[in-house]
């Protein structure tokens, strides 16, 4: 028998308070991810990526989880107390952030805040958590640990600070690392190093990796499993290798046209999707792609589609799955429709 999902997320809606009435971020995702696995959550910004993450941990700020589920180990974290919460945070489940140079205290030396970590976790003497503080730095690659333990994060790159991120991540060794954006602010050699280090970790420490990203070619090569978000809802995934090679929605295919290619004409316009993502407050009718979508049909301003499952672990939202629009009512948006 397969073994229980490390992670199972059903169903989930995130809702934020607005001017004119609360809007959901969120609305109906859905995915799982298993110890030791990778998997990516790809779309433009403002798909609903990070959002998804932060809910993971508790972390919305003003917004809250308005319905749905999130099982950690079988635990329900919906609804969990808050000192349950910041027990799981660093020690189950650990997050690196966008931006290391605003996740950093500036205040604080490198050491300071790996100790601080350490200790929230566990029954450590300072002398002892400022020894695995540096043991942590020269395991995550960055060179003179000892002297990099004393330094402030200004002292430090922008690829040695993620370096820090990580091993501030890797203190309590989680079982499940979520990792949002982690290379936007590097360079290319920078990130294929921390790409790499991340690998390295994951494989060394077992553990699952959650990848937030924008990038098709980081999914690529670091991904086995990858769900598309656009506005707020799952619109596909499916294993790496078939996604990419055979996206089944419009809004997949869309994404992986707009990359450029050595056969890419120098002399035309970069390949783009048109328009931009709906805020949740302005999300249309019917399919949320559908303006921007080229194979609409008439269907997809009128209703929005439900999650087509193609295949057992293969999903896709979109009226095309429908054959020839089957007669009689449209499933509901949320529900996970079964393609014979």
């Amino acid at each position: 028998m397969p073994s229980p999902p490390l992670l199972e997320v059903n169903d989930l809606y995130v809702r934020f308070p607005t001017p004119a009435g609360p809007v959901n971020a969120v609305a109906g995702v859905s995915f799982t991810v298993s110890a030791g696995e990778t998997v990516a959550v790809v779309g433009e910004s403002g798909s609903g990526k990070s959002v998804s993450s932060l809910a993971l941990l508790g972390l919305l700020g003003s917004g809250n989880i308005s319905a749905g589920s999130v099982l950690l180990r079988d635990e329900e974290l919906v609804g969990a107390a808050p000192e349950r919460l910041r027990q799981l945070r660093g020690s189950e489940l650990a997050m690196i952030f966008q931006n290391p140079m605003s996740s950093l205290d500036p205040l604080f030396t490198i050491g300071d805040q790996l100790v601080e970590a350490l200790r929230a976790h566990r029954p450590m003497a300072r002398r002892a958590a400022r020894a695995r503080a540096v043991e942590l730095l020269r395991e995550v690659g960055l060179p003179d640990p000892e002297r990099r333990v004393r330094a402030y994060p200004h002292e430090l790159s922008g690829g040695q600070q993620q370096r820090v991120m990580v091993a501030i991540a890797l203190t309590c060794e989680p079982a499940l690392l979520i990792a949002d954006e982690p290379t936007t602010a590097l360079d290319v050699t920078v990130e294929a190093q921390i790409l790499e280090l991340l690998r390295t970790m994951q494989r060394e420490h077992g553990m699952a990796l959650l990848l937030i990203t924008h990038d098709m070619a980081v999914v690529a090569e670091m991904a086995d499993r990858v769900v598309v978000m656009y506005a707020g809802r799952v619109v596909e995934q499916g294993p790496v290798a078939e996604v990419l090679r055979s996206p089944r929605n419009p809004y997949t295919r869309a994404l992986i046209d707009s990359i450029p290619t050595p056969a890419t004409p120098r002399d035309q316009p970069m390949p783009a999707i048109a328009g931009s993502v709906p805020t949740p407050a302005e999300a249309p009718a019917g399919c949320r792609f559908h303006p921007r979508c080229p194979s609409v049909l008439d269907r997809c301003s009128e209703a929005e589609p439900p999650l087509y499952e193609l295949r057992p672990g293969r999903a896709s939202r979109c009226w095309l799955h429908d054959g020839a629009l089957r007669a009689g009512p449209a499933p509901a948006a949320g529900e996970v429709h079964h393609v014979a």
